[in-house]
């Protein structure tokens, strides 16, 4: 019969030891196993994310664009605008009127009086979004338009818009399509933050 106490009491002291010793540095291994793991797929998750350095080039490239043409339509740049519209460049009204590039380019040579009614005073680009996909882009955003005379309407408004960029064989941006998707009188609403 003291033999199996014994044994028991062996037992219970290896139990012991590997509950206070072994144990505590496995789970430490663990711990410290999982953390390589979670910290390895971070450093993925962010390297798959982040923005390739031309993309960022892109980015800035287009949004530059976006201005400029805003510009160039208050001065009717004809030129300009005939250098970056892609050859079958159309513009979506938010009425839904569809203007061909030929019809748009035409509309931009057409003589105006500085003085005549309508006439646009500015086009302000804000809120603008650039998506670069390779040699695909996508901008959103928002102009604010203001002009002289003409329909009071007209005078003052703001457009919601989405446009489609590409890419050519040269390496320069031109604008596919616009899309004005919305039109709201008077200045943009400030953005909510």
């Amino acid at each position: 019969g003291a033999a199996a106490p014994l044994h028991f009491m062996e037992a219970s002291a290896a139990q012991a030891h590997v509950s206070q010793t072994i144990m505590p540095r496995l789970l430490a291994c663990l711990v410290i196993c999982l953390l390589f793991q979670a910290a390895s797929a971070l450093v993925f998750a962010q390297s798959s994310l982040a923005v390739p350095p031309q993309a960022g080039v892109d980015s800035a490239t287009i949004a530059r664009l976006e201005h400029r043409i805003e510009d160039a339509l208050v001065r009717r740049d004809a030129a300009f605008l005939d250098s970056v519209y892609a050859p079958s460049f159309r513009f979506k009204h938010s009425t839904g009127t569809l203007e061909t590039r030929e019809q748009r380019m035409a509309s931009l040579r057409r003589p105006m009086a500085p003085d005549a009614p309508g006439r646009m005073t500015s086009r302000s680009v804000d809120s603008l979004d650039v998506e670069v996909h390779g040699t695909i882009a996508l901008t959103t955003g928002r102009i604010h338009v203001r002009r002289e005379g003409g329909d009071a309407r007209g005078q003052d408004y703001t457009v919601r818009y989405a446009r489609v960029w590409s890419k050519d064989g040269a390496g320069h941006w031109r604008l596919l399509t616009h899309h004005s998707t919305g039109e709201s009188q008077g200045p943009p609403p400030p953005l909510p933050r």
